[in-house]
């Protein structure tokens, strides 16, 4: 079976200007099923943009102010592979943005499960309200050859221009883009549909639905960080998922800061958390369900 080719359009935002490492992870994970082309709406120091630039795969990347959001940083990606006559090297294209936290597990079975569909617009999650259409959310958004390979396409990435108002510019772009492939005749797939999307009120509820990532405009709703544990494969990504939280400073009810399993042959038997503003121990079953706390 051909081994299909991706190509993913990365759009970034730091208001610190910065390339967090919650970024640098999710760009390191693209780049093990396909080439990226990065692009942030942000003057990036040559150090911060190092770190992208560096990375196996990443076939360029671009930090400088523009203002037009995150299909701005789309166009600019996309125009930047057309122009380097790469577009027809691949079977998929990516939109995708750093809106998220994630991916917290391996994304194999997630684009396995796209790409084997008989659709040719496909994403994470769909959404729609009493104004707008159901669409495939921006965020993560993907579209078969046929589709960007087509005129239609490159004049919609073409002409993408600044809006400033958000609720016009999503009706634009992330609406526009949906319905101009669908009214063409062609199919939309999303794991999660707009009826279950509660992904800003329940940032979990998605994980569940085989969603792996977390939408960080709905951090605040976490209520408590170790109900993430079960769904996070690598360990050390919580810490990043925390450090981004403070940054921005998402109040939440428990940040753990020092966490310490128990395993048996890899199987998670007991998990001790400190948390570190009360020094309060507490202590979980299979890392989710607490069974014991103890405070000074």
């Amino acid at each position: 079976m051909k081994k299909l080719k991706r190509l993913f359009l990365f759009a970034g935002f730091d208001k610190d200007n910065i390339v967090d490492d919650t970024v640098v992870y999710y760009v390191n994970a693209l780049s093990k099923f396909g080439d990226v082309v990065f692009v942030m709406d942000n003057d990036l120091p040559k150090n911060q943009l190092e770190k992208i630039s560096k990375m196996p795969h990443v076939l360029y990347a671009n930090g400088m102010r523009h203002g037009e959001y995150d299909f701005g940083s789309y166009k600019r990606a996309y125009l930047w592979a057309k122009q380097n006559k790469i577009l027809d090297d691949y079977d998929w294209l990516y939109l995708v943005n750093d809106s998220v936290y994630g991916p917290l597990w391996d994304l194999t079975n997630v684009l396995d499960n796209l790409e084997n569909s008989d659709a040719d617009l496909v994403g994470m999650t769909a959404n729609c309200d009493k104004c707008t259409p159901e669409h495939v959310q921006s965020w993560f958004v993907g579209c078969a050859h046929k589709v960007f390979a087509s005129d239609f396409f490159d004049k919609f990435m073409c002409k993408i221009t600044r809006i400033p108002n958000k609720t016009a510019l999503v009706l634009k772009y992330e609406v526009g883009l949906s319905w101009m492939i669908v009214r063409r005749g062609f199919k939309m797939k999303t794991l999660v549909n707009a009826k279950d999307n509660n992904i800003y009120q329940e940032p979990c509820s998605i994980l569940v639905k085989g969603v792996p990532f977390v939408k960080k405009n709905g951090a605040a709703n976490l209520r408590k960080l170790y109900f993430l544990n079960p769904h996070i494969e690598d360990d050390v990504y919580l810490d990043y998922m925390v450090a981004h939280m403070q940054r921005h400073n998402v109040k939440l009810q428990d940040i753990l800061r020092n966490v310490y399993d128990l395993r048996l042959f890899g199987i998670p038997l007991l998990r001790v958390s400190v948390k570190g503003s009360s020094g309060a121990y507490k202590v979980y079953l299979f890392n989710c369900i607490p069974i014991l706390k103890i405070t000074k």
